[in-house]
């Protein structure tokens, strides 16, 4: 058991004594300084956040696209020429 443990302690330290590699390219000031937010698209958002407000924004577009046109052709809500009440069907109050 105390040789196992000297065995998986020495061999713990000899790892964190190795430290990491590091790529050469990538650490010099010259590509630091470039690019110093490299994670980031705009001043404050991923290139997946803007790709969620790209699909959300023409998404949104859409339906309103289909909202213009029913109100175009005025099918967004019933005619108000009956003489008897019309109760909503869009579900909508």
């Amino acid at each position: 058991m105390l040789r196992t443990t000297a065995l998986v302690s020495s061999a713990l330290l000899a790892l964190s004594l190795t430290g990491c590699a590091a790529d050469p390219e990538k650490t010099d000031l010259k590509s630091i300084t470039s690019n110093l937010t490299p994670e980031l698209m705009t001043t404050s958002e991923r290139p997946v956040d803007v790709d969620v407000n790209w699909a959300m924004n023409a998404e949104q577009d859409l339906r309103g696209f289909w909202n213009d046109l029913g109100r175009v052709w005025l099918t967004d809500k019933p005619s108000a020429l009956s003489p008897y009440p019309i109760q909503p069907t869009g579900g909508q109050p």
